[in-house]
């Protein structure tokens, strides 16, 4: 089977399921991508800039344009099951800045929460569709791959860390390489201690610490401190910063340890919330029991639709889109090798791309080119 003949099959399987095809223009704003895909799909977007100066690209990826047309159909409408099949295309960066044809067909499915039966009712949706798409494509044996943002934030905010530190571990989840910098950086103690602030101030900035008066008399009392471009006010409210938000280095690296275990949890689905159970028993963590009774909400709710024999948890998964934000899932073949399917939860999205109504979503899309190995 062609790559094209297998687009149209997966568009036609999509449509007998109910979802309304949507087309897709190939050529859009870049900035949108930028704003909210993943490192990946930013760093091998095929970009270029148009006659009027305005960069564009041609699509890197479907769900942003699927759901932008879904906003600028109605804005009166909150519900929705929508369907794409065709071309996206990434840059080879470096190869004769040629353009690479990726296939993918897939589905993004708008709800309100208020109308569901059970929260995770559009999850097992989503997951149970995916499937059935493999086995009309008469592929039976596969794995599933599970991770949860919600499970990995809520982690990240009990422990002992300043505020802006816990945002920023979350932020950057995406980004796999600052994301590690970061824990190294934490392993290592953050902010300033009154010796080392004053050890900063003598040295840094050539002024006596243990003189009389506030930083910023002494900064403005010693015109060889050197402040640079920042204001004698910038620099004392770094300082400030620095020093209430105090992490030391033996902390910093139970913490990253801490961070560095429950991220390498992972088990089979039916098992994990055990694992998780022992982890915090283990580790003798007195919160969590919320978010474990969740997962065993999630793994019953599951199992009640579709066989979770094939299914695992891993903590350290979903480190690629980053408009997900709950649960995503990745598909490979048996081999675990190809990956063929790809999809997330993405609640914030539609309100960023411009929705004024306070919508949730799922999709996923499956890899075609990589199909078309095993069919």
């Amino acid at each position: 089977m062609s790559l094209q003949e297998l687009n149209i099959r997966l568009k036609d399987y999509f449509i007998e399921l109910g979802f309304q095809y949507v087309e897709l223009p190939l050529v859009h704003d870049s900035d949108i991508f930028y704003e909210t895909s993943g490192e990946e799909i930013r760093s091998q977007m095929y970009s270029f800039i148009d006659g009027s100066g305005k960069e564009k690209c041609l699509r890197p990826d479907m769900t942003i344009p699927t759901c932008q047309s879904f906003i600028k159909s109605d804005d009166k409408i909150n519900e929705a099951n929508l369907c794409y099949s065709g071309p996206v295309f990434r840059s080879t960066n470096g190869i004769n800045d040629a353009s690479i044809e990726l296939n993918q067909s897939g589905v993004e499915i708008i709800f309100t929460e208020k109308k569901l039966k059970t929260i995770y009712e559009k999850d097992i949706y989503a997951l149970k569709t995916a499937v059935k798409i493999l086995e009309k494509l008469n592929i039976n044996e596969y794995q599933i791959k599970i991770g949860s943002l919600n499970i990995f934030n809520s982690f990240i905010s009990y422990l002992d860390l300043p505020n802006r530190w816990k945002q920023r571990i979350v932020r950057h989840f995406f980004r796999r390489t600052y994301f590690d910098s970061l824990l190294n950086r934490l392993g290592q103690g953050v902010g300033y201690d009154i010796l080392k602030k004053d050890e900063i101030i003598n040295e840094k900035l050539g002024l006596n610490a243990n003189s009389s008066g506030n930083l910023a008399d002494l900064i403005n009392s010693n015109s060889n401190s050197g402040s640079g471009s920042r204001t004698v006010e910038e620099i004392v409210k770094r300082f400030q910063e620095k020093s209430e938000n105090i992490v030391s280095e033996s902390n910093g690296k139970q913490i990253v340890n801490l961070i560095k275990n429950f991220l390498g949890l992972n088990a089979s689905l039916d098992t994990f919330p055990n694992i998780l159970r022992e982890f915090v028993s283990d580790q003798k963590l007195d919160f969590f029991k919320k978010e474990i009774d969740g997962i065993e909400e999630f793994k019953n709710a599951v199992s009640s639709e579709m066989d979770i024999s094939k299914i695992d948890f891993n903590n350290d998964f979903g480190h690629s889109i980053e408009f997900y934000d709950g649960v995503m899932f990745e598909i490979y073949d048996q081999s675990g090798n190809l990956k063929l399917i790809t999809g997330g939860r993405y609640d914030k999205l539609l309100n960023i791309l411009g929705s004024r109504n306070n919508l949730s979503a799922i999709g996923f899309a499956t890899n075609n080119n990589n199909l078309s190995k095993i069919i």
